[in-house]
């Protein structure tokens, strides 16, 4: 028996060492109803929106488009370039959820990895339907 785990123990370390860790952390989620109060309210310091995805538009949002793919990765490096390191950027996808988003993941990857230190992700547990457009929150 402890041969078996010795011959074990080395390949479960390799696996826990690189396994894929989620790059969105707890605190980098943004609730949609915090999102929404800092766009209607005009004396609230407006964080830059950009729509990872291809779904419906919160208002104000630049639209970058998918980053799974090269053109919409590229198109999101263009427009995150153009924005100060200390501004709050929230970014968005849509498509489904936060937790299984495919272009969530690279997006804030990116953003952290580039210093932008207030980036976050508006967490959508269910979609962007449920969880902003039917809760009357602002769409262009």
């Amino acid at each position: 028996m402890k041969k078996y785990l010795l011959i074990l123990l080395p390949f479960t370390i390799l696996f826990f060492a690189f396994a894929k860790q989620d790059p969105i952390k707890k605190e980098q989620l943004i609730q949609p109803q915090e999102l929404a109060y800092l766009i209607n309210n005009p004396k609230a310091i407006k964080p830059v929106i950009i729509n990872v995805g291809t779904v419906d538009q919160i208002k104000g949002a630049i639209k970058a488009g998918p980053v799974n793919d090269k053109q919409g990765f590229e198109k999101f490096k263009n427009e995150v370039y153009k924005i100060a390191l200390d501004k709050q950027i929230v970014i968005y996808c849509g498509c489904c959820t936060s937790e299984n988003c495919p272009n969530i993941r690279p997006a804030i990857q990116f953003l952290v990895e580039n210093g932008y230190k207030k980036a976050k992700v508006l967490n959508i547990p269910v979609g962007i339907k449920e969880d902003w457009v039917q809760k009357g929150f602002p769409v262009e």
